[in-house]
This record gives structure tokens, sequence and C-alpha cells, in this order.
């Protein structure tokens, strides 16, 4: 079953809604929590609807990310395999790669997740 939005992404109502949010938050979320200023793109629905394909477009739930943050979160919430790259320190964010792991460290998450919702 296709997701019906409640808000055509054409509409201008959504159109105003996505300018208010990007003008409320002009740096991505995700970027900033790691340190980075990266000017936010897209809007994001930061709980999304597959289950019920309904959108909920209250400000609480839209959130400003970069084009990149926003397909890695995408790509995530769909069960495919996401590179989440590096801290600003170069410092790989994924908590599973070897450089995160030691035997003193061993189970341990020593890497913040980039994808975390606000």
């Amino acid at each position: 079953m296709k997701k019906k939005r409640t808000l055509s992404l054409n509409s201008s109502a959504w159109k105003q809604l996505r300018a208010e949010v990007l003008a409320s938050e002009p740096l991505c979320r995700m970027c900033t929590a790691r340190g980075l200023v990266v000017p936010a793109t897209d809007v994001d629905h930061i709980e999304d609807s597959r289950e019920d394909f309904t959108d909920d477009n209250s400000r609480e739930n839209l959130q400003s990310l970069c084009h990149e943050c926003h397909s890695l979160k995408t790509a995530a919430s769909m069960n495919k395999s996401v590179f989440l790259g590096c801290d600003v320190n170069g410092l790989p964010l994924d908590p599973a790669h070897p450089w995160n792991k030691s035997p003193a460290t061993a189970g341990e998450k020593t890497a913040p997740s980039l994808l975390f919702y606000c």
C-alpha cells in the first residue's frame, strides 16, 4: 500500500511549513550534534509513519537535516546498510568499527551514534 501524505510535497502548506522549519533551525541537527556546522536542506519527520500510513506534521516531529544525514536516516529506517562516517576528529562513528573496539572496551559503545533523535 502506497503511503498517502496528508500534505503533498508540492502543496503550498508543506512548502510554508518546510520554510518555517528551516528558518527556525538552519543547521543540520545531526551534524551539529557531531560538532559540524552544515546547512540544513531537508525537513525530516523524526518519527516516520510507515505503519499507519499517515504523516505527523507537527513541529515537534520535524527536524532540519542536511541531505546526506536525511538520506542516511531514511536508509537506516528501511533496514538498509548505512555507513556513518567520522566525527570532527576523524574517528569512526560506527560503534562496530574495529577502531572503536578494544579488549578493554569489548561490548561497549565508544562512539556516539549518528542516528539519534532529539
